[in-house]
């Protein structure tokens, strides 16, 4: 559907900004920040000195927190009523992936994070992920962005550096998967699905800010519809999810062919790692 590094984009505010053509074809932002600060600023890379998103080029979009404790800012592309998602979707294609890098500089004062958010619709949040701009720590989003909404993964990435992201959502099931810098985060079920509206560059605000901001740097942004991941192997009992039945599955064949998951012809610890490391539900 889209893959924009940023660079043909006016140094300016995102919004209004043409992703593709039509009258649905232009990023929307919105928050409310603390001026003279602009919720989401497309910037060239070495741009703002304090930070300076290093390994950086061309040019990424500076996300600002909301002034408000629990705020959020957002932007993102209408998927929906610009037909993007109907017609990218066709033929089994429900999974929508979004690509990102993000760069979180090191010792923000203000308790916030950045990440993606699904949205299922103008109003209705869906899943995504947040990384904690004070610790690096990966969360990922269930019906929501405020805290009680988001579930700590115990996946920590490095503040101070680019890290690429990769979250696959199948719109039909709300099955979601996170991977950072190539290496699987999590999996996880969201409870609303069934729809999709925008996938949203989005900043979260944990304090009252006063007069503090923070800042998350975004840049190779990439949407598409894929095909669902195939059935796992791991899933030996074939009920669409690796959990302690399948274990026994596998231990009961220990030695032998019956459990075995990597298809080498024996059962045996590289099986049970396989079957362990796929824990959970299948075709996300």
């Amino acid at each position: 559907m889209l893959s924009t590094t940023f660079d043909s984009y006016g140094s300016a505010s995102l919004s209004g900004q043409i992703a593709w053509g039509g009258g649905t074809g232009t990023w929307a932002v919105s928050g409310s920040v603390n001026a003279p600060q602009i919720a989401a600023l497309v910037i060239g890379a070495g741009v703002d000195p304090a930070t300076n998103p290093f390994g950086g080029s061309g040019k990424m979009v500076r996300l600002c927190t909301e002034k408000f404790n629990n705020g959020r800012t957002k932007a993102w592309l209408d998927l929906a009523n610009s037909g993007q998602w109907v017609t990218a979707s066709a033929g089994g294609r429900t999974v929508l992936e979004t690509r990102i890098k993000v760069f979180l500089p090191a010792t923000q004062a203000l308790p916030s994070g950045f990440g993606i958010m699904i949205s299922k619709s103008s109003f209705e949040t869906s899943g995504g992920f947040v990384v904690s701009a004070q610790s690096g720590e990966i969360s990922l989003l269930n019906g929501g962005y405020v805290l009680a909404n988001r579930v700590p993964t115990g996946f920590i990435v490095p503040l101070g550096q680019w890290n690429e992201f990769a979250y696959r959502w199948n719109v039909a099931t709300g099955f979601g998967e996170l991977r950072a810098n190539g290496t699987l985060v999590a999996t996880h079920q969201t409870t609303l699905f069934g729809s999709v509206y925008a996938s949203n560059l989005l900043s979260v605000t944990d304090a009252t800010p006063g007069t503090l901001n923070a800042f998350g740097y975004f840049d190779d942004f990439a949407i598409s519809a894929e095909l669902p991941t195939p059935a796992c192997p791991a899933d030996r009992n074939g009920d669409g999810s690796v959990d302690a039945s399948d274990l026994a599955s596998v231990l009961a064949g220990w030695g032998g062919p019956a459990g075995d998951v990597n298809n080498d012809g024996t059962t045996d610890g590289t099986d049970l790692a396989a079957l362990l490391g796929a824990w959970g539900p299948c075709g996300g």
